[in-house]
C-alpha cells in the first residue's frame, strides 16, 4: 500500500500537504462547478456554448471540450482531482467586475483550475457574448503543455535525429511514428494506423525576407511540395490543399509577418481520401529559408480533433 501511494502521488510544493494527488481525467475534459440555478439558465447556456464551440478547420463539427457539470455541494471526492476545472461564482457582495483567474495544481498535480467570477449575470453574459472572456484558451494551453511534457519523455529518437541532420531543428514526434520517407529538404513520418492515422511533414524552401508571405503563397508552395513528394495510390493522384473550404491563415507578428499557422483540409487529387491538417512555418533569416512542420490526419470513421491536438504539441 505504501509503495502504491508513493508511486501515485508526490509531495505538493508549497502546499503544506504531505501528498498531492495526480490530476485525473481525459484530455480536453472539463468539470464546470456551478449552481443549478445558473447552469439551467442563460449563464449555463453561454458557458457551455463557449466550452463546446467547434474546433476550427475540421471537416465536421467537433467540440473543443467535453463538459461535465456539478454543483458546489457535489464537487468533492474524485471530482476535485479532475485535470480541468471551471468554477463559476456570481455574487454582488464579493465582486465588482467580471474576472477569470487561473490556479495551477490546486487540488492535484498537473491540474488547472479556472475561476470565473462576476457581480451579476448581466455583466457576465455581456462579457461572454463580447468574447472578452475566453474560457477555452487557457485549458487548451494546459493540454498542450501536458502533451509536450510527455513528448519530452517519450518520443521517436530517429525522427529527432533526422530533423536535426536535415534541417538543423528539433522535432519531438510520437514514438509510434515508424513509417518514413526522406527527400530533398523533405521528411515524412507516419504511425500508419489502420484507424485514425497521423502523419508529420517537415520541409523547407528558399525565401527572401522582402517577399510577401501570404496565404496564397504558402498554399502554392505547400501544394508543390506535396504533389512532388506524396503521390496517392492511383497513377496521377497526389495530395493537395482543399480550397473549397478556405484554410485559416495567421501570420507571425514576431518576424514581421514571415511564417505563421495554416489550418485547413487536405484531399487526394484523383482519390477519395482527405482530412484536416495544421501547419506551422518558421522563417530562418540566417539561411534565408522557410521551414514548415505540418501534421495531418486521416480518420474517416472517427473524431479528428484528438489526433490534431496531439500533433499540434509536436509542432
Amino acid at each position: 500500500i505504501i509503495l502504491a501511494l508513493v508511486a501515485c502521488n508526490r509531495p505538493g510544493p508549497g502546499t503544506g500537504k504531505l501528498f498531492e494527488k495526480r490530476a485525473t481525467g481525459l484530455p480536453y475534459e472539463v468539470v464546470v462547478v456551478m449552481e443549478n440555478g445558473l447552469w439551467k439558465g442563460h449563464v449555463g447556456d453561454a458557458v457551455y456554448a463557449q466550452l463546446t464551440a467547434p474546433v476550427p478547420a475540421l471537416p465536421q463539427s467537433e467540440p473543443k471540450m467535453k463538459v461535465m457539470h456539478v454543483t458546489s455541494d457535489d464537487f468533492n471526492g474524485l471530482m476535485k482531482y479532475v485535470r480541468n476545472v471551471l468554477l463559476v461564482d456570481v455574487n454582488p457582495k464579493r465582486y465588482t467586475r467580471v474576472s477569470l483567474q487561473s490556479k495551477q495544481d490546486e487540488w492535484a498535480s498537473g491540474q488547472l483550475v479556472q475561476v470565473l467570477t462576476a457581480p451579476d449575470t448581466t455583466e457576465l453574459l455581456a462579457s461572454l457574448a463580447a468574447q472578452q472572456i475566453d474560457l477555452t484558451a487557457r485549458f487548451d494551453q494546459a493540454e498542450q503543455e501536458r502533451r509536450k511534457t510527455y513528448l519530452q519523455q517519450t518520443h521517436n529518437s530517429w525522427v529527432k535525429e533526422q530533423v536535426h541532420t536535415q534541417f538543423g531543428a528539433t522535432l519531438l514526434a510520437p514514438e509510434e511514428m515508424t513509417s518514413s520517407k526522406t527527400g530533398s529538404h523533405f521528411l515524412w513520418v507516419s504511425d500508419n494506423a489502420n484507424r485514425g492515422r497521423s502523419d508529420l511533414l517537415v520541409y523547407s524552401f528558399p525565401w527572401q525576407a522582402d517577399e510577401p508571405w501570404t496565404e496564397a503563397a504558402w498554399i502554392a508552395r505547400r501544394d508543390s511540395v506535396l504533389q512532388r513528394n506524396l503521390p496517392g495510390s492511383f497513377e496521377g493522384s497526389y495530395m493537395t490543399t482543399e480550397t473549397r473550404m478556405p484554410p485559416l491563415f495567421t501570420a507571425t507578428a514576431a518576424t514581421d509577418g514571415l511564417g505563421g499557422t495554416l489550418r485547413g483540409l487536405w484531399r487526394m487529387q484523383g482519390d477519395m481520401m482527405g482530412g484536416p491538417f495544421v501547419s506551422r512555418a518558421l522563417y530562418d533569416a540566417e539561411q534565408q529559408r522557410m521551414i514548415v512542420v505540418e501534421g495531418f490526419v486521416y480518420a474517416p470513421e472517427s473524431n479528428k480533433a484528438p489526433l490534431i491536438h496531439k500533433l499540434e504539441a509536436s509542432l
